[in-house]
């Protein structure tokens, strides 16, 4: 089984502006691999043989949950369709500072979404900011999975501090049993080498492997994939940013096949209680 734990979609009627928007953003240093909307999602999915895919909206402002949640829960119904009912693995999303949080990510446990995505940049706040530990707290006790940005953003160039591996390191050492898959393995954009590795002292930290293609090849990128434990990885691709298809490739031109199961799915699966 091959599970990305880290792809975007949107609602159709925003697909296209929400594409055109982070190209913009980016100043097209990122070249989309799909056109954002859930059907080129699946079709690709299918392409590619890949079996699942959890999705990461991002609640850029206060007030954005209910629209995430009811979006989730379509696709957990079948209102979306067949296809994504058993394809798609729909995270919400809560803006830290919206006073609501606690009380949204309760629904979503009760409702049986399996995690909580967020996006620094887009959310602006750091990590290491005590005001939002109590929110992680809240998701750690409800036993949801985090998936978060990490490193440097192509969108904000010039800015870091804000979810790089030491802020990484703060959060989980103020809030214990929360488990976090930090993107981009490990936000290494940006750090010098070897910054990531004081995460492995963080046993509930997962680094998943979007990383855009034209950072495969780096050096820090390569030594990170190939040196991590196998049970510490999990495949990402930031889609629909990255080639499915090639994602994989890349991945096993660098891991030992016994290592697949795991890497690709398996990982995933004992997270995510699949």
């Amino acid at each position: 089984m091959i599970i990305d734990v880290h792809s975007h979609d949107f609602p159709d009627a925003i697909a296209a502006r929400a594409m055109v928007g982070m190209c913009r953003k980016t100043e097209g240093r990122l070249w989309p691999a799909g056109d954002g909307t859930l059907t080129n999602h699946l079709d690709q999915l299918e392409r590619a043989g890949v079996d699942r895919a959890v999705t990461c909206p991002i609640a850029t402002k206060p007030g954005m949950f209910e629209g995430l949640l009811r979006r989730a829960l379509d696709i957990r119904d079948g209102a979306l369709g067949a296809r994504a009912q058993r394809m798609i693995i729909p995270f919400v999303s809560v803006h830290p500072r919206d006073p609501s949080a606690p009380e949204q990510l309760s629904r979503a446990a009760a409702a049986g979404v399996k995690g909580v995505k967020f996006h620094c940049y887009y959310q602006d706040f750091s990590l290491a900011d005590p005001s939002v530990w109590p929110v992680f707290a809240r998701i750690a006790d409800l036993g949801l999975v985090v998936q978060c940005h990490a490193g440097a953003d192509i969108g904000w160039s010039d800015v870091l501090g804000l979810c790089g591996p030491g802020e990484i390191a703060t959060l989980l050492g103020n809030v214990p049993g929360l488990r976090l898959i930090v993107a981009h393995l490990g936000g290494c954009d940006g750090y010098p080498p070897h910054a990531t590795d004081a995460l492995l002292e963080e046993g509930s930290c997962y680094i998943d492997t979007s990383i855009l293609h034209r950072r495969w090849h780096y050096d820090e990128a390569m030594r990170l994939l190939r040196s991590w434990p196998t049970e510490r990885i999990l495949f990402g691709t930031d889609f629909p940013w990255t080639n499915y298809t090639e994602a994989i490739n890349w991945v096993k031109s660098v891991r030992d096949p016994a290592d697949w199961d795991a890497l690709f799915g398996g990982n995933a699966c004992r997270l995510l209680s699949i």
